[in-house]
């Protein structure tokens, strides 16, 4: 009793189950954890899934059960295509009025059940949840109860959408829908009131604040607040012991195969399935000298293509390089990258698929450098969790790296549209990190640096200090 409470909606699944989650549905888990780690403080989440089920005895979470993928705001997503501009006015409508009277039972009963009341809500995603949230927050007023300041945080996607929508390019994937939709709804509109929307919006770089508010220009950018991601401490960590003895360890880890002819073609892309492939270790007999490590969807954005190219440039040297790409996406963009690194002839470059967070944490700590060539990457908490392994990074000169890739961790290569220019600065920073070994000597301080600057708790703490901050009185 007396605890403070707090309740967060996602957007996307956690990562249970068997079911794999993108970045934002493992920051909300994290966050969820953090947040009950505070003292004096209990959260309570929701997000949905159409695989995972609200599992009995769990108060302090409930799954918003669906019968089809997760709605996504763009065309890319580790667990999901089914985008929101696929779905018509009802459907959306039906989603909305379904979460609302879902997101409300929940926070009666934990109320309920404590005889406390919530004093913050959170919302993911500057999208439909801030919708829903505004519409809990407002009936709870109108029944004459307290209201609940309003969160939102911004990950990307979203904007990303909306952006899109804006520039009118694709009108046929991107009609102007979703951007009228909110500002009807006022929900960033500060003007109007703070009972139509958010008190405070968050975000995770600085590129990601300036892209809110170019989008919603009429939010009051002193209520922006910037939020760098945190990762998790108990999973991602310095494992010198694994290291030293990767070749055993990675011996564990077998490659993927690319998508076979049992695919339902969906485009001429997919006509021409790739040849089977057996699946096999990725520590090939007669060993290995260093370690390249790729974690990402495949999507052109995170520019998978580019390392690719380069490992094409580093695998010809006398040095044996491993490229281990972790991660996957839609079945066209898994076919296209199988057939580019056959087209190169990678001869040991591996694909092992999704994997959970403790195998990341794994691959980075047997890794000599991370490489993560996205393009504006709203933050990069990929970059902060092979870090936080004890391993260098190297990235794109933009979006929010930029923020926190620094000399001492790594190295940030000039910005491009050229996918082969990027790639020849992707194999010169790669051969010059295991050329000056990095990994002893930028490790150490990566490790560091992301313990003390970005773990989840020091996030969360922060956060909900600027927040009480901006709307106490």
């Amino acid at each position: 009793m007396g605890d403070r409470l707090i309740f967060q909606l996602g957007t996307n699944n956690w990562q249970r189950d068997g079911e794999f989650a993108p970045g934002s549905g493992i920051l909300h888990e994290a966050h969820h954890r953090a947040y009950n780690e505070l003292p004096g403080v209990r959260c309570y989440s929701m997000y949905p899934s159409r695989v995972q089920r609200t599992r009995a005895g769990e108060d302090d979470v409930r799954v918003f059960a669906l019968d089809h993928d997760i709605p996504i705001c763009e065309s890319i997503s580790p667990v999901s295509s089914y985008r929101w501009h696929a779905m018509d006015p009802d459907e959306v409508a039906a989603y909305r009025a379904r979460l609302t009277a879902e997101v409300t039972a929940f926070i009666d009963d934990v109320e309920a059940a404590t005889g406390d009341e919530f004093t913050l809500a959170v919302a993911h995603h500057a999208f439909m949840n801030a919708v829903v949230m505004r519409d809990v927050v407002r009936a709870r007023v109108a029944a004459g109860r307290p209201r609940i300041p309003l969160l939102d945080f911004a990950h990307g996607t979203e904007l990303k959408m909306y952006v899109h929508e804006q520039r009118g390019e694709n009108p046929a994937e991107f009609p102007w829908r979703f951007l009228p939709f909110m500002q009807e709804e006022k929900i960033f509109d500060w003007s109007a009131g703070p009972e139509h929307g958010v008190d405070v919006v968050a975000s995770i770089s600085s590129e990601q604040i300036d892209a809110f508010g170019s989008v919603f220009p009429e939010f009051p950018r002193e209520r922006i607040v910037l939020s760098h991601n945190g990762y998790n401490q108990d999973v991602f960590h310095p494992a010198p012991e694994t290291y030293a003895d990767r070749e055993r360890v990675l011996a564990g880890f077998t490659t993927q195969p690319p998508p076979g002819d049992d695919r339902t073609p969906s485009s001429a892309s997919r006509a021409a399935a790739p040849p089977r492939v057996v699946p096999q270790a990725v520590a090939p007999e007669g060993g290995f000298d260093a370690v390249v490590a790729f974690v990402g969807k495949f999507a052109d954005w995170k520019r998978l293509d580019a390392l690719l190219r380069a490992a094409a440039d580093y695998e010809r040297g006398e040095r044996r390089v491993l490229t281990l790409v972790a991660g996957s996406g839609p079945v066209e963009e898994q076919v296209r990258m199988h057939e580019l690194a056959a087209e190169l002839g990678l001869r040991r470059t591996y694909f092992l698929g999704p994997r959970p967070q403790e195998e990341l944490a794994t691959i980075f700590a047997c890794a000599d450098v991370g490489v993560f060539p996205s393009y504006r990457e709203p933050f990069g908490l990929v970059f902060l969790e092979c870090m936080a392994c004890g391993t260098p990074v190297v990235g794109a000169d933009s979006g929010g790296p930029r923020d926190f890739v620094t000399d001492a961790v790594g190295t940030l290569v000039p910005e491009t549209d050229d996918r082969q220019a990027l790639a020849d600065s992707l194999a010169a920073a790669v051969t010059r990190s295991l050329d000056e070994g990095w990994k002893q000597t930028k490790g150490p301080e990566a490790a560091r640096y992301a313990r003390d600057g970005f773990s989840v708790l020091k996030q969360v703490s922060d956060l909900l200090a600027e927040v009480d901050r901006l709307t106490a009185g």
